[in-house]
């Protein structure tokens, strides 16, 4: 067993990797104005359906979806009357 080899340490970590603090850049990309405007680009362009939806991760807080989507994370939704 790994654990009885005398010069191995095994190390249990609350998390992978520590937290990333997001360039300028990364910010920019990720905040929901841009999920906006990534969301209107694809009604305009022919989307029936688009929705918003936040993640709840920091890499990616929102996601723009070609779909209705139900739920207490959608935060706009677009669609033809």
């Amino acid at each position: 067993m790994i654990a009885d080899i005398p010069h191995v340490r095994i190390i249990a970590m609350s998390a992978p990797y520590p937290p990333v603090t997001p360039s300028p850049k990364r910010s920019q990309l990720c905040s929901r104005a841009h999920a906006q405007r990534i969301a209107m680009r694809m009604f305009d362009a022919g989307a029936r359906q688009v929705s918003i939806v936040r993640t709840g991760d920091p890499l990616q807080p929102f996601r723009v979806l070609p779909v209705i989507v139900d739920g207490p994370n959608v935060e706009v939704e677009l669609r033809y009357a």
